[in-house]
């Protein structure tokens, strides 16, 4: 027994001097520079610091998250690429449909008793109101306006819900004054790329850069206007057509959809995931309206 103690002991002082000649021979190699300051025998640890910058940075971020969504006190705007067909007469199933697509349709065509021109004639007519009361076509069985209605309900904002429809592949927004809006939500994925487009509502959506060189444009025209100069007639629609056509990918800031801290933040332009999933969006959907 204590020859075995007596063997343990030496192989851990034969262990510990080969570490600390290691060590040595090592720091010996690295010679630190007068910048770099003396070099510590073994590198930092990141767990020992990244915890408490991590937890800092994000703490503004939680903090908003956790804080109880505003009220929605004025009008909201859902602006939708919903391009399905709903009534009878609507889109028949083509051949070599999916048998899901296939039923999906048939669903679309003989569920609803109003006829499908009706509601692409609400549809296609601009903003048209969310409140069943006085739509006679809502509410329809479909996350794009179930999801929204029923919150309205529950935060009694159906009669300031409003709907409007963009095609997908339409290279612009409606032309509205969004102004008269308290919230507007771009719902789904075709919207991501109008992050990218400059508007004076999305103007936030850009990096300084770009935001510096609209505001100089502006200026300027204003500027033309006062010394009446030709630049200063040019009309507003057609100035931010330019600065429009002048944005791109790389001078817009966002690439994705907002969180749960920008919605409660009361931020007014919001573009969120498509309606009807679960988890995070539900959360999401209901910061809207304040629940």
């Amino acid at each position: 027994m204590a020859e075995r103690s007596v063997r343990g002991s030496v192989i851990k002082a034969l262990v510990a001097e080969a570490t600390r000649r290691k060590r040595e021979k090592d720091e010996s190699n690295e010679t630190p520079t007068e910048e770099e300051g003396p070099r510590r025998s073994r590198p930092r640890r990141a767990c020992r610091d990244a915890p408490v910058q991590t937890l800092a940075a994000a703490a503004p971020a939680a903090a908003a998250a956790s804080s109880p969504s505003l009220p929605l006190k004025g009008k909201l705007l859902v602006i939708h690429a919903n391009t399905k067909t709903y009534g009878r007469g609507g889109d028949t199933a083509a051949a070599g449909d999916d048998h899901r697509l296939v039923a999906a349709k048939r669903s679309n065509r003989e569920d609803f008793k109003f006829a499908a021109k009706d509601y692409i004639a609400m549809r296609d007519g601009g903003v048209y109101s969310g409140d069943p009361r006085e739509n006679k076509l809502l509410p329809l069985p479909r996350p794009t306006y179930t999801e929204f209605i029923n919150r309205a309900q529950r935060a009694k904002a159906l009669d300031r819900l409003f709907f409007v429809y963009c095609p997908p592949d339409a290279p612009r927004l409606p032309r509205l004054d969004y102004r008269a809006y308290e919230r507007v939500v771009y719902a789904g994925v075709s919207f991501r790329r109008f992050a990218k487009i400059w508007q004076p509502e999305r103007h936030h959506f850009f990096k300084p850069a770009f935001q510096d060189r609209v505001m100089a444009m502006l200026l300027a025209r204003n500027r033309a206007q006062r010394s009446g100069s030709a630049f200063g007639v040019l009309p507003d629609e057609v100035l931010h057509e330019i600065l429009a056509f002048a944005s791109s990918k790389k001078d817009a800031r966002r690439d994705d959809y907002d969180d749960l801290a920008t919605v409660n933040s009361g931020q007014r332009h919001l573009f969120l995931p498509a309606p009807g999933s679960s988890g995070i969006r539900d959360h999401l959907f209901d910061a809207v309206f304040g629940l």
